[in-house]
């Protein structure tokens, strides 16, 4: 249980980390980046509960630190992916507003 609370924690800060980091970050909402990298993160996890990681005295430490790397893996992507298609649409949008 404790290992899913790590996961947890670190998979939320490391989105917010990265969210933070974005000079993007005006574009999308505060907790796109973090939702993203939360479910790349409990998804790892569960994968690695039901291989049998978890109960592995050597494989134990995979449970508790890929997780997290998962997770910001996944927040960096999102936001190379989402951010530019964002600001490009929302600049195209403001560019046909202006023109009427």
């Amino acid at each position: 249980m404790a290992s899913l609370i790590v996961a947890v924690v670190a998979s939320m800060a490391a989105g917010f980390i990265v969210w933070g980091a974005d000079r993007r970050r005006s574009r999308y909402g505060i907790f796109l980046l973090p939702g993203l990298a939360l479910a790349a993160g409990l998804l790892l996890w569960v994968v690695l509960q039901l291989a049998g990681a978890g109960s592995d005295p050597d494989l134990h430490w995979l449970v508790w630190a890929l997780p997290p790397a998962a997770a910001a893996v996944a927040a960096v992507t999102g936001a190379l992916i989402i951010g530019p298609a964002r600001e490009a649409r929302d600049t195209a949008d403001l560019e046909r507003v202006l023109r009427l």
